[in-house]
């Protein structure tokens, strides 16, 4: 799932990473532990691998996991994530900012039709994404607000892209950042879908990935 977009601030914030490196050696080695979200693997490893041949000294140690991390306890040096850190002591640089796109396959909305508001979705069978402590509600706004909307759940996982298989095989629709979805759009395995309200995993329109 790799938006051309995010994998340039994906090397841009890793220069980041660099340049606190360089404050402390010359030839900087030692290991730099990393803990990202499973659905950032592919967008981080050009990243990666740019880093690494500027720096073949130092060891990579990634670890991809959405579990909430305690970067003392768990002796992460860096952690990306969709949310920032109640910690103390950690400096949080903003990555992206991006929407959630609302998606199915052409040949599921063919044979079903597509919903045109909030309340059509509770007619459609939904794939769900665990977070690290909930499974994510959806959420409509109207005048009065964010709310949660009333859906169907067909299948929750914690992996973005088996709720992109699934979608891609016709079993329901998935909510999901826009930078998982966007290659399959433009290829033409999943169309998004436009409602009269917005919609989003959390009470606001925007989320963050931040470099913790």
């Amino acid at each position: 799932m790799i938006y051309v977009e995010q994998v340039r601030a994906g090397v841009t914030q890793l220069d980041v990473a660099e340049e606190m490196v360089g404050l402390h050696s010359r030839t900087p080695s030692g290991t730099l532990r990393i803990s990202a979200l499973p659905s950032f693997s592919q967008l981080l490893r050009p990243a990666v691998i740019a880093f690494n041949q500027r720096y073949p000294d130092i060891l990579l140690d990634l670890y991809f996991n959405d579990a909430v991390v305690e970067m003392g306890r768990d002796r992460i040096d860096i952690a990306i994530r969709s949310s920032l850190l109640t910690q103390e002591r950690v400096i949080a640089h903003k990555i992206h900012s991006h929407k959630y796109l609302l998606a199915a396959s052409p040949e599921y909305l063919k044979n079903h039709g597509a919903p045109r508001t909030l309340e059509d979705l509770q007619d459609h069978p939904a794939l769900l994404y665990r977070g690290p402590n909930s499974v994510l509600k959806w959420y409509g706004q109207d005048a009065g607000g964010w709310y949660e909307v009333p859906i169907s759940p067909l299948i929750i996982s914690n992996d973005g892209e088996t709720l992109v298989a699934m979608a891609r095989q016709h079993r329901g629709l998935v909510l999901l950042p826009e930078w998982g979805l966007k290659s399959f759009i433009n290829r033409g395995e999943l169309e998004a879908i436009t409602l009269n309200q917005p919609i989003s995993v959390r009470r606001g329109a925007e989320a963050s990935l931040y470099m913790i």
